[in-house]
């Protein structure tokens, strides 16, 4: 599991994974002059590797972000807790799945279902990163309806763009690894999305919604729960 974090660290470093997150806060804090924390619940977050750097990103600008990191798999609750433990130059108070420590600007750590996921408070926004490829079509409406119900602004889906040129670049990345890994990236491409499929799929809960390629291998969609601009 390690060597496949690993991997997706990469993706999510050359691929635009962390560029897209990083551009799609930096067009909402602009609009949130007053300096109050935003929220943010990442869904999947694996070993929290893309909120910790958009957390560092964030504070290096006078920002704070607030992430939840949310993964159903212990095993990628107990990397992402080493991974916030890292961090403790920082020197600021943090509450991970299993207790107080010394971590960056407000990142917790949570193991639960995002499907049942219900959280004391309500999230500014939602992000699922190379998450919602692994859901069926069925599925990312219950997701989304369900997240209507504690997310106030938006949901940002930072996804793999499904298409020959990313299969063939992720074929290359990943024969140094073994081949169940190997298999798993290359499906993950198989299952990514074409934004006019991705924009179809969310204009059912906003008609507003957006789905565009970005750079390089990413696709990036969004649903406005209110009416502050688009993305």
């Amino acid at each position: 599991m390690e060597q496949s974090y690993r991997f997706m660290r990469i993706v999510n470093r050359i691929g635009g994974g962390i560029r897209v997150v990083r551009s799609f806060l930096g067009r909402e804090l602009s609009q949130s002059p007053t300096g109050d924390p935003v929220t943010v619940l990442d869904i999947g977050a694996a070993d929290c590797d893309l909120p910790l750097a958009i957390a560092r990103w964030a504070a290096r600008r006078g920002h704070r972000i607030e992430f939840t990191c949310l993964d159903h798999d212990p095993k990628a609750v107990e990397l992402a807790e080493r991974a916030v433990a890292r961090q403790v130059g920082w020197g600021l108070p943090h509450q991970g799945f299993g207790g107080a420590s010394p971590a960056p600007p407000a990142v917790k750590v949570v193991q639960a279902d995002i499907f049942t996921y219900r959280p004391a408070e309500p999230f500014d926004y939602a992000v699922g990163s190379m998450t919602f490829h692994h859901f069926t079509d069925d599925q990312i409406d219950t997701l989304i309806t369900h997240l209507r119900g504690f997310v106030r602004r938006a949901v940002l889906i930072n996804d793999l763009h499904r298409c020959l040129l990313n299969y063939l670049v992720c074929w290359v990345l990943a024969l140094p690894l073994n081949s169940e890994i190997r298999h798993d990236a290359l499906l993950s491409i198989r299952r990514g999305f074409k934004p006019h499929e991705l924009a179809g799929q969310l204009a059912k809960h906003d008609p507003d919604a957006t789905a565009r390629r970005m750079w390089f291998c990413r696709v990036a969609g969004v649903v406005r729960f209110d009416r502050r601009g688009q993305v």
